[in-house]
């Protein structure tokens, strides 16, 4: 062929491949004859060869004999030349690395990869133990590594400096990154990072130690604990050189007692207001210290700022003749005032009262004919006072003397109208529940009774009182009612003789005052409740109930026996319902004051049957049972005609209803005879 053909090389042009040795970057040139045949025989273009440098650097190295990585073994292995040449290359120095002998490498084949948990508390990925780490352990536990994820937001993180945690250290502490990695597999987030001490408080708080202090309640004898983190705050507060300033807290009994008790309101100790008073948590904080139970007497706000106004005043004395004055005090002004009464009422002088009681009612002889005269307290009183002259002869024998000193005079017309004398002295005088007249006995109710055609009297407690305004009470609606029934025709009048407090015994003291001289058709009465009421907080004897109710079936005979004595037709009525655990006594108290609920239904309840009974051996038909009929339509019915400030006193509703039981069984029994 001649000289104008060229090779086939010729249509490839020269190439640059790099250096075989990994890590090297110098560059071959392969002519374009040596790719042709690469890519005849299919092979890459990568070059087998050397650069030159890397050659001349082969041919100074010689293989190396090493000693196993593995822990204890004894082994070699060989570093060739190569090897090291590419370690060179790499930069990483004729440093040999780690390797296996050929034993171990036959061992590594039975050693699987193992997964390990974290070691981050609170993350739960793992991290992979390679087999050849875990032989070269030699049996050794596995070392605690962070997973990937772990270490990859470790990576993110830096440490900071947090402000100390005692409020005025002006310090910081370091918050290292591993903590802070912590801190978010704990579910936290780094916005809100722990609050911690500094080095300088660290070692201060190690100087101190927790200190017991008197609790600030008067009277507690218990401590509270003033602990390091507190007295290291006191001591930030505290200018350099002077004693921080203990803090004034309460111990951990009176704070739960504290926490857990609420303000109440409680009754003015003005009976006659209807305000009440807050007895605060801290109140009663301080009357438990002092062993009290249940909350002081004590003035609204209204009635101490009209106290304030208020002063002592002397008051004649209301028995005639007696120069003496008796004290209206500050507190019987408040209670009248407040009950819409402005003038003082009658009272007698502390000696006037000592008087009476150190004299009780004597009988004398009348001069004339021995008779035996009945002096009252009263009497004694009006002679000593030089008001009446002390009498030496009986009634029989002043009648005498005067008809013959006057001529006899006509016979009187016979009047229809009843003439009613109360006497002054008598049984009642010496109880201080009856000495004084009924407050709904008025002289205006007297002069009534004696024009009325038709006279009714109830006598009886504070039930028979019933409503604070007398218009709205039973005995009232009662009244209304018959007049109705009988028409203008007659003049009804109802006398409400009930005192409160008044029992079955000492109605029939005041007998022969609030019942006899107005010679009634009809006498209404029922003591029960005060016959059953028992204070609260004192003992109650395990035959209370037994010789109470023995008590009352006395009590009642004697007042049956006055009933049929005098010829009066009665009528027994049965007191509405109570609720002494509504009652605001004691209920500081919880459970003497569930005891006292307790007991004072058991008595209630066991005087009601007496009284029943009395009145079945009475032959007394005609009573009325206002409890059961107040509960016929169940409890919260009753309830209803209850009055929403009292635990036993019925309401007006309540009163028109008992009027009208009572009117029922009047006209049922025909107790006023052939008028209804």
């Amino acid at each position: 062929m001649g000289s104008n053909f060229g090779s086939l090389g010729d249509f490839f042009p020269a190439t640059e491949v790099p250096c075989r040795v990994r890590g090297c970057r110098n560059l071959l040139r392969i002519s374009g004859d040596a790719v042709m045949n690469t890519l005849a025989t299919g092979k890459n273009l990568r070059s087998d060869r050397m650069c030159d440098e890397c050659y001349s650097r082969l041919q100074t190295l010689a293989d190396q004999e090493l000693s196993c990585s593995k822990k204890g073994c004894d082994g070699t292995w060989v570093w060739n030349r190569y090897q090291q040449l590419e370690a060179l290359a790499a930069g990483r120095g004729d440093r040999p690395p780690r390797g296996l002998c050929q034993k171990c490498r036959d061992e590594l084949k039975a050693v699987k990869d193992v997964e390990q948990p974290c070691r981050m508390k609170g993350c739960k990925n793992t991290w992979t133990w390679s087999a050849r780490e875990q032989l070269e352990a030699a049996g050794k536990p596995a070392p605690r590594r962070l997973c990937e994820e772990c270490f990859q937001t470790l990576r993110t993180l830096e440490d900071r400096q947090l402000p100390c945690r005692v409020k005025g250290c002006a310090h910081t502490v370091l918050w290292n990154r591993y903590q802070q990695l912590e801190y978010l597999k704990a579910g936290r987030t780094l916005e809100e990072p722990p609050r911690r001490l500094c080095d300088a408080c660290l070692a201060r708080s190690a100087k101190l130690q927790e200190q017991e202090k008197p609790c600030r309640i008067h009277g507690c004898k218990n401590t509270w604990t003033w602990r390091v983190h507190d007295q290291l705050e006191a001591l930030a507060a505290t200018p350099e050189g002077q004693e921080p300033t203990v803090p004034n807290r309460m111990c951990n009994d009176c704070f739960a007692f504290y926490n857990s008790a609420k303000d109440m309101e409680q009754p003015c100790r003005n009976h006659t207001c209807r305000k009440t008073w807050v007895w605060t948590r801290s109140m009663q904080l301080g009357a438990k210290q002092h062993g009290q139970t249940r909350p002081p007497a004590k003035l609204c706000e209204d009635c101490a700022a009209l106290l304030k106004t208020l002063s002592d005043q002397e008051v004649p004395c209301r028995v005639n003749g007696c120069k003496g004055t008796w004290v209206y005090k500050v507190e019987e002004q408040l209670r009248d005032l407040t009950a819409g009464r402005t003038t003082p009422p009658p009272k007698r002088c502390r000696a006037c009262n000592d008087f009476l009681a150190n004299h009780p009612a004597k009988e004398i002889t009348c001069q004339h004919c021995g008779k035996a005269i009945l002096l009252s307290s009263q009497e004694q009183l009006d002679c000593a006072l030089a008001v009446s002259v002390r009498p030496s002869l009986c009634a029989d024998c002043v009648g005498a003397e005067i008809a013959q000193i006057r001529p006899p005079e006509p016979e009187p017309v016979q009047s229809s109208r009843l003439l009613i004398r109360i006497p002054k002295g008598g049984p009642w005088t010496e109880h201080a529940v009856i000495r004084d007249w009924p407050p709904r006995m008025t002289r205006e109710k007297v002069e009534h009774m004696e024009q009325a055609t038709v006279r009714i009297v109830c006598i009886g407690d504070e039930l028979t009182v019933s409503c604070e305004d007398e218009t709205r009470s039973w005995p009232a609606h009662l009244q209304q009612n018959l007049q109705r029934r009988l028409g203008n025709g007659e003049d009804v009048c109802v006398l409400n003789a009930g005192i409160a407090g008044c029992t079955t015994a000492l109605a029939c003291r005041r007998f022969e005052r609030d019942v006899k001289p107005f010679e009634p058709q009809l006498v209404i009465f029922s003591f029960a409740f005060s016959d059953a009421r028992c204070g609260f907080g004192t003992s109650a004897p395990d035959d209370e109930c037994a010789r109470r109710t023995a008590a009352l079936a006395d009590d009642f005979c004697r007042f049956d026996e006055l009933l049929h004595a005098a010829n009066y037709p009665a009528l027994c009525w049965l007191p509405n319902p109570i609720y002494p655990q509504d009652s605001p006594e004691g209920r500081y108290d919880r459970d003497a004051h569930a005891r006292w609920a307790e007991r004072q239904h058991a008595l209630f309840d066991a005087t009601l049957r007496q009284v029943r009974q009395s009145c079945a051996s009475a032959g007394l038909n005609a009573v009325v049972d206002a409890r059961a009929l107040f509960t016929v339509n169940g409890d919260k019915s009753a309830r209803r005609w209850m009055a929403s400030d009292s635990w036993f006193l019925h309401n007006e509703i309540g009163a028109q209803s008992i009027a009208a039981w009572i009117e029922s069984t009047i006209v049922e029994n025909k107790l006023l005879g052939e008028r209804l």
